[in-house]
């Protein structure tokens, strides 16, 4: 007979925390929800939107978009992971134009998407500026944004990764 294991982060030292890290991050790799080994939120975002859409994630040699839907459109995926009361609202700076739309996908502390947007290119380029210092547009995620006319909620699962 199997006794179920309770799994306690307070008790494990640092490194087995780090390895146990690395053990999920190899896991996940090996799922195909992340690509690298760096901060897996974007992965796991584009993964996401592939699997709602029906499209192929992109390459890393090419540049611009990160998912090609089955009719052409490109979509530039954005992630933000919220973590507490005060966390972040600006996305990763969008630094190229070769893309249709961007899907902004929002999680909460334990991965679960809270929110999906997709605004088009036209749009973002209307309300976010180049900024030169960071050679592109970043988007901020308010009130404002969301109530924008050409601003749309989709509803995005993350039940892919109950599997």
């Amino acid at each position: 007979m199997l006794r179920a294991v309770t799994y306690d982060p307070l008790t494990r030292s640092t490194r087995e925390l780090l390895a146990d890290f690395a053990a999920i991050m190899r896991t996940l790799r090996d799922r195909g929800i992340v690509r690298t080994n760096n901060n897996p939120i974007g992965d796991i975002a584009e993964a996401i939107v592939a699997e709602h859409y029906g499209g192929e994630r992109g390459s890393f040699s090419q540049s611009g978009w990160d998912v090609r839907l089955p009719d052409g459109e490109r979509l530039q995926v954005k992630a933000l992971r919220r973590t507490g009361a005060r966390g972040r609202r600006n996305l990763s700076p969008i630094r190229d134009s070769d893309y249709d739309a961007v899907i902004v996908v929002i999680f909460d502390e334990d991965f679960r998407v809270t929110e999906g947007l997709r605004i088009e290119r036209a749009t973002v380029e209307t309300l976010y500026r180049h900024r030169t210092h960071v050679n592109g547009r970043i988007i901020t995620v308010t009130d404002k944004l969301r109530a924008h006319p050409d601003v749309r909620r989709i509803e995005l699962s993350d039940g892919a990764l109950d599997a």
